[in-house]
């Protein structure tokens, strides 16, 4: 699995060149968010195969334990081969674009 900045990630999402899921609980989206596709950590076994898996991914939770957890199943558990995950997650994203954010 790859990880990727908050900068690299960014860029893609705005390129249209990768897709974010959020695997956070609805309670943590509702405190902040990037946008993307929110699925909960547990729901992602049920969905991965409705996923496109010609799709480039970038997992994000709150710190990157979650994700990569996540982009592992996705890699060894469904043959998905474009899967990255924020390096640091969402706390970095914030440290990143909006140092002055209270991070829950």
């Amino acid at each position: 699995m790859n990880r990727i900045t908050s900068e690299a990630c960014k860029q893609l999402i705005q390129n249209n060149e990768a897709e974010l899921i959020d695997i956070r609980e609805p309670w943590e989206v509702e405190i902040c968010s990037i946008g993307g596709t929110k699925i909960p950590m547990h729901k992602v076994p049920e969905v991965a195969e409705s996923m496109d898996k010609s799709k480039h991914y970038i997992i994000v939770c709150k710190t990157g334990r979650r994700a990569e957890s996540v982009a592992n199943l996705l890699e060894c558990g469904h043959g998905f081969q474009h899967i990255a995950i924020l390096e640091g997650g969402i706390t970095n994203w914030f440290e990143t674009f909006e140092p002055n954010y209270e991070m829950y």
